[in-house]
């Protein structure tokens, strides 16, 4: 019986911390899973095809996008064939839009 009453509590104050927790924006959420962080270098390349995201000098990427690079036109599969590097989160941004958009 006592187990029975500490479960239901418990259980009740999970209930209310989950109702009652500040729950975090979608962006920010968006911005945390990307993992880009503001003194990184961002790197916009081809990876198996696609477009994706790397940080630094990493050889896997941060982020990989739907976007395939064969149906870029040729100028843009070779800038990405170089690799295109920014050095702010928002120029990154801006170039995603602009390879993905």
């Amino acid at each position: 019986m006592k187990k029975t009453i500490f479960l239901c509590f418990g259980l009740f104050a999970v209930v209310l911390l989950c109702i009652f927790l500040p729950k975090k924006s979608m962006s920010k959420r968006i911005a945390e899973n990307t993992s880009y962080s503001i003194s990184s270098r961002y790197t916009l390349r081809e990876y198996e095809g696609q477009i994706a995201v790397f940080s630094d000098d990493s050889e896997m990427p941060v982020k990989v996008f739907d976007t395939a690079v064969s149906a870029l036109p040729q100028s843009d599969r070779e800038q990405l064939k170089l690799g295109i590097t920014v050095e702010t989160p928002e120029e990154l941004q801006k170039l995603i839009e602009d390879f993905t958009g």
